[in-house]
């Protein structure tokens, strides 16, 4: 019996000590993005403001920190380098269109991170230049 409550002491011991130094489960961890506007199923017109937040801070790509994707209807590889929200969204045709983001690490791998709108884009026309929150020399844009 003595045997027993010293193996069930040692486990109890190691659990504390673990808990103690900050040890977690990585999931709970995990870094968050989300869209505020414009609402998931919105008429917007063919330019809009795109609000978005994450849980990590963002910034250009050559500061080492995070920044995220834009990409439109599922296009994940035609992206445009975001470092800031607003991010002003130009150009799309008008009807239904996904607007996505991605949240990624400085070298382009991903953080783990996104969130997708469908928006209904009600005119047409709109400028294609970019924004000055964009990161020039990545991606395609849309």
């Amino acid at each position: 019996m003595r045997r027993y409550f010293l193996i069930a002491a040692s486990c109890l011991l190691v659990a504390s000590c673990s808990a103690a130094t900050g040890s977690s489960d990585s999931s709970t961890d995990s870094p968050t993005l989300t869209i505020s506007a414009p609402a998931n199923g919105a008429n917007v017109g063919s330019s809009f403001a795109l609000e978005f937040s994450s849980s990590e801070e963002i910034g250009a790509t050559d500061s080492g920190k995070d920044h995220v994707h834009v990409f439109t209807d599922g296009h994940s590889d035609d992206y445009t380098v975001v470092t800031a929200s607003p991010f002003q969204v130009t150009g799309l045709p008008a009807g239904q269109h996904k607007v996505g983001v991605t949240l990624q690490h400085a070298d382009h791998s991903s953080a783990g991170a996104s969130a997708e709108i469908t928006v209904n884009v009600t005119g047409s026309g709109g400028s294609s230049s970019p924004s000055p929150q964009q990161d020039q020399g990545y991606g395609g844009g849309y």
